[in-house]
């Protein structure tokens, strides 16, 4: 119980697979496990029966209601006090350490979930805003994340060529471009904003409906021709039925909702009590986890990864970067 497979198996989500085909299947699983997670971690923190419960923990004084300003302050400091007792607790050396006996390893795993779910969150709201600053930091973060997975060697790499092209390779008004045109707000409005390339996808799905349609007149002329206006068209379309106020056509494929299986997580979280520190506790599966993500990183070979792939970036950069101390 309290697993990322057992919850699978419960909520008997069949879709959830390694398969790429199914990642956002994938996606919405972790972020409703990750959201009751979140949940279970704020009734331990405020001391709750259950999340419909009273506070009798770290609750704010009956005169902070009474003064927007008091409130916004009592808001802050305990999100940072959440924050430092569950997401940045100290942990020990990464590569070696000594084995804690009395340790809560289900605990760890827990608490390890959470920091994936809120570097996810983080990602999602970053790209929502389109805030191209926080999505360059949180490229930075996913480097050690993903040096620290095997087989994720490809994706750290990606991410590490990223970093130094707006770093140092790109002038100041490239590197601006590359990290606030990662996004595109196509339908306007605060919080609407969607990655770029998923939006290119959009589009070229609506020129390959377009071109189908062309039938016996397709030419390379007519093709260029509709290319160039697809996004326009686009647009066209959604304005019009919007001041017609045409209803939206439902999708073919019917979503449950996903209330009744966070009740059941949630359920089972409130038996196990993760949060609670229980000396010797573990998982099945997880029989020594760290409450660290990145505890699995060698800090000194990726010393050594970094300065190996800077040699390799430097063989294409331009001549006044031919000293490696640059970077």
């Amino acid at each position: 119980m309290g697993t990322m497979r057992y919850f699978r198996e419960k909520m008997q989500r069949r879709n959830v697979t390694q398969d790429v085909k199914h990642y956002e299947d994938c996606k919405q699983l972790f972020l409703s496990i990750g959201r009751c997670f979140a949940v279970e971690a704020l009734i331990q923190f405020f001391n709750m029966v259950d999340q419909n419960g009273v506070p009798t923990k770290n609750r704010p004084p009956y005169y902070m209601l009474e003064v927007g300003s008091n409130k916004q302050v009592y808001y802050d400091s305990v999100l940072d006090k959440f924050m430092d007792q569950f997401l940045l607790q100290p942990t020990q050396d990464r590569v070696e350490h000594d084995p804690v006996i009395d340790e809560d390893f289900v605990h760890n795993y827990s608490v390890c979930i959470l920091k994936y779910f809120f570097l996810l969150l983080d990602f999602k709201d970053a790209v929502r805003e389109g805030n191209g600053a926080r999505l360059a930091t949180l490229h930075k973060v996913l480097v050690q994340h993903f040096k620290s997975c095997p087989g994720f060697n490809s994706y750290a790499i990606e991410m590490l060529i990223n970093v130094v092209q707006n770093e140092v390779f790109l002038t100041d008004a490239e590197a601006h471009n590359c990290v606030w045109a990662s996004t595109a707000n196509w339908t306007g409005g605060p919080g609407r904003n969607v990655e770029i390339d998923l939006l290119q996808e959009n589009r070229n799905k609506d020129l390959k409906k377009q071109i189908k349609a062309m039938g016996a007149n397709k030419t390379n002329k007519a093709i260029d021709r509709s290319s160039r206006a697809s996004g326009g068209e686009r647009q066209i379309a959604e304005n019009y039925d919007q001041q017609v106020n045409r209803p939206v056509h439902s999708s073919s494929h019917s979503h449950q909702s996903s209330v009744l299986d966070d009740k059941k997580i949630l359920a089972d979280l409130r038996t196990l009590k993760p949060f609670n520190t229980i000396p010797n506790r573990k998982h099945d599966s997880f029989q020594e986890i760290s409450s660290d993500p990145l505890a699995t990183l060698d800090e000194t070979e990726l010393a050594r990864w970094l300065s190996r792939h800077k040699k390799n970036l430097l063989l294409d950069a331009p001549i006044i970067l031919d000293n490696e101390d640059e970077i």
